[in-house]
């Protein structure tokens, strides 16, 4: 049981990091957790996905 709950913590950890340091720089990924991801993981805190939003908007001006 204590093996499940390090795996599901280690999960959620690892989504919440490649979501903050991977997916800004990957447009697909970036597009996915915007449109999908980032509804959730603002209710936990809106910096998780600033990252991600900064390079959205830094893409388009251009």
């Amino acid at each position: 049981m204590r093996s499940l709950l390090a795996l599901v913590v280690l999960a959620v950890a690892g989504f919440v990091l490649v979501g903050m340091f991977v997916a800004p720089s990957q447009p697909p990924l970036r597009a996915w957790y915007l449109n999908n991801a980032c509804v959730h993981l603002d209710k936990v805190t809106p910096q998780i996905c600033a990252p991600a939003r900064e390079a959205d908007s830094g893409q388009q001006r251009t």
